[in-house]
């Protein structure tokens, strides 16, 4: 995981995010680690029963990425905290509803072609070999529909970018496979269905679109929910 808040990092090691002393513990070893220069960190405005409280996002410091590898939280912007952990928070999730399968996840140096804000492939061992590997990109989007160029908004722009490099010679050379599904996630319900709606020059499997809150949700077969025909209809995840 790149970044991660201290409830993030107290329930990846299965203690209880909401228990004041589990929470503390975490955060004491998460200060240490600071302290010794191995990870970096960032204030951060977390909201707790409607009230902001401050907290830290944490990631590896320049030596530790050079001891652990990874990518380096040093100097990062505070402006896309939000986009950040909007990912780590997927890939938990991801992680956690799907124990049973081998799940790869990139996250650094996947631009190729394209530019996701993550790639990652699911493997699922009780299909045949050569075809239990499905390959996804994730599309983090918390901005407004906006950047209108052509009548088309950047979100668009993007997404018409992995039409055209579906099934192609170059995605394969780039990945190494020719077939993948795109997730974009929103922030809200309206912004799913606007998307969709943009998108009727683009309809295609290949994308599914889905909200912060149903991902959340974390609950399998209703992670990722997007329109069939633009009306809502739920996908159960490894059906596809």
């Amino acid at each position: 995981y790149f970044c991660l808040r201290v409830k993030d990092v107290s329930l990846l090691m299965g203690k209880d995010p909401t228990d004041d002393n589990d929470r503390r513990n975490v955060q004491t070893s998460l200060s240490l680690l600071y302290k010794q220069g191995i990870t970096s960190r960032l204030p951060y405005f977390d909201v707790a029963m409607d009230l902001p409280t401050r907290s830290y996002v944490y990631g590896l410091s320049d030596r530790g990425a050079k001891d652990y590898g990874g990518k380096t939280f040093d100097e990062h912007s505070e402006r896309t905290l939000d986009h950040e952990l909007e990912i780590s928070t997927f890939h938990m999730i991801l992680n956690m509803v799907f124990p049973e399968l081998t799940i790869t996840w990139k996250q650094s140096n996947i631009k190729h072609g394209i530019n996701p804000d993550a790639y990652f492939s699911i493997t699922d061992k009780a299909l045949p070999e050569g075809k239990n590997t499905f390959h996804y990109f994730l599309e983090i989007e918390r901005a407004k529909i906006g950047n209108i160029k052509n009548g088309e908004p950047s979100i668009v722009r993007k997404l018409a970018k992995y039409y055209d490099y579906y099934d192609s010679n170059e995605c394969q050379k780039d990945w190494g496979f020719r077939t993948f599904r795109v997730i974009t996630v929103v922030r809200t319900a309206d912004k799913q269905y606007n998307l969709c709606d943009r998108l009727k020059d683009y309809k295609h499997r290949m994308f599914w679109i889905t909200t912060e809150l149903l991902v959340r949700g974390n609950m399998r077969g209703e992670i990722f929910k997007t329109p069939r025909d633009f009306r809502t209809t739920a996908y159960s995840f490894l059906s596809h």
